[in-house]
């Protein structure tokens, strides 16, 4: 049963994941493809937090509206890049563009930051948590840093 005030794609152990995290601390939106299993085995929650949602840039919207961004860094928003081959072929991810509105809106003039796939899974090895969704969207992975309220 949701909670009021709680957006219904946050889980109870999604919500309870984010009250525990502190300032600084990393949570990862991932896609469906994402090895989260694999990469989560470092993290202060251990394995992924499932949820059943598709699009991981809504997902982000719907945990802003109880989670802060981190002010002090040089961007509280990270994102997976596309390998070579896949600019190469002009490849275009919906995603970016929308996790960058999100970011602006929220804080004027920061933007995005982007790893490429493998420094992305390192970083991603250390966040606080996991969140696995059903987003099939190519590179629609999403690393937030937590702030303070």
């Amino acid at each position: 049963m949701p909670l009021k005030g709680i957006p219904a794609t946050i889980s109870p152990e999604l919500l309870y994941a984010i009250a525990r995290m502190g300032h600084g601390d990393h949570l990862v939106i991932a896609d469906a493809n994402f090895p989260s299993d694999s990469v989560s085995r470092g993290c202060a929650v251990s394995g992924p937090i499932r949820v059943l949602h598709e699009n991981t840039a809504a997902l982000l919207e719907d945990l802003l509206s109880l989670l802060p961004l981190d002010t002090y860094c040089p961007s509280p928003i990270c994102m997976m890049d596309r390998v070579d081959s896949d600019k190469d072929l002009g490849l275009v991810v919906p995603t970016y563009d929308r996790v960058q509105q999100v970011l602006h809106t929220i804080l004027p003039g920061k933007e995005v930051i982007f790893y490429d796939r493998f420094e992305f899974y390192r970083q991603a090895a250390k966040a606080f948590c996991i969140v696995q969704t059903n987003d099939s969207t190519p590179y629609a992975n999403i690393m937030v840093t937590k702030g303070v309220l």
